[in-house]
């Protein structure tokens, strides 16, 4: 920072100590401060967005990890019985999360990057751009509020009347450049705001249909180990003896523990 930057930052800042002590007046625009508290609003909503998008794709690369190691573990444990065929079906079950794991979620991801994650990651990026305009308009207005206060001592001072007259005329270049700025603002700022649905759309529908994909391909490959059981485990399955025979299980392993 220059050493005229550092005057400002100096000046600014007697400012807002005078500001909070009541003895300058603030410049006060209630569209202004209606429509930044809006764009904080959304600000901190899509920060949030982008961070719950990328924990939903790292929760489901954990999920993937987790089944994988139990199929492994399943895979391991029951191994291969004699007279069993060479494949028994949990190892058929590894097979498939493994093959899922591959063609799957690994193909699911740059487009979840492309079209969810990064459209999202850009649209953030805007503001830093716009909180710097917003942080200028602010010093401006310190610098207007500053002028319009020194003007008003040098009023009740008959003999500071050169000195008056050159203080009003950095007053009224002082308030062309906050006022230029806070219009173009309030003009801005609405406009950005508004633009977050026409440009999240396309990424929820994006969100919507790779999460649709995900879910079915894993759900069409599980699906087809179920034709693996046996006819009795099928039909008991179907009409919920199996379940009936897994309760019953529990109970006594309960009543054991008893």
């Amino acid at each position: 920072m220059s050493w005229t930057g550092v005057k400002k930052a100096i000046n600014r800042a007697g400012t807002q100590v005078l500001v909070k002590a009541g003895q300058v007046d603030v410049t006060v625009d209630t569209e202004f401060e209606f429509e930044e508290k809006r764009y904080r609003t959304m600000q901190s909503h899509s920060r949030k967005l982008h961070s719950e998008l990328k924990y939903y794709l790292d929760t489901l690369r954990r999920l993937e990890s987790a089944q994988l190691s139990v199929a492994k573990a399943l895979s391991s444990f029951y191994g291969q019985q004699q007279g069993e065929k060479p494949t028994s079906l949990a190892q058929e079950y590894y097979t498939a999360l493994e093959k899922t794991h591959d063609e799957v979620a690994k193909a699911l991801e740059t487009p979840y990057h492309q079209t969810v994650l990064n459209p999202v990651a850009r649209f953030n990026s805007y503001y830093i751009e716009i909180d710097e305009a917003i942080k200028k308009r602010e010093h401006k207005r310190l610098d207007y509020d500053a002028l319009r206060a020194k003007v008003q001592k040098l009023i009740d001072r008959p003999d500071e009347e050169e000195k008056l007259k050159d203080t009003e005329q950095q007053l009224d270049g002082s308030r062309e450049v906050y006022e230029k700025l806070n219009e173009e603002l309030k003009h801005e700022l609405p406009r950005f705001t508004n633009l977050r649905i026409p440009f999240f759309d396309p990424s929820f529908e994006a969100f919507a249909r790779l999460q649709m994909r995900y879910f079915r391909e894993n759900y069409e490959s599980l699906a087809q180990l179920e034709t693996k059981l046996d006819a009795q485990t099928r039909k008991d399955y179907m009409d919920g003896t199996l379940d009936s025979r897994l309760d019953s299980c529990l109970a006594k392993m309960r009543e054991l523990q008893a």
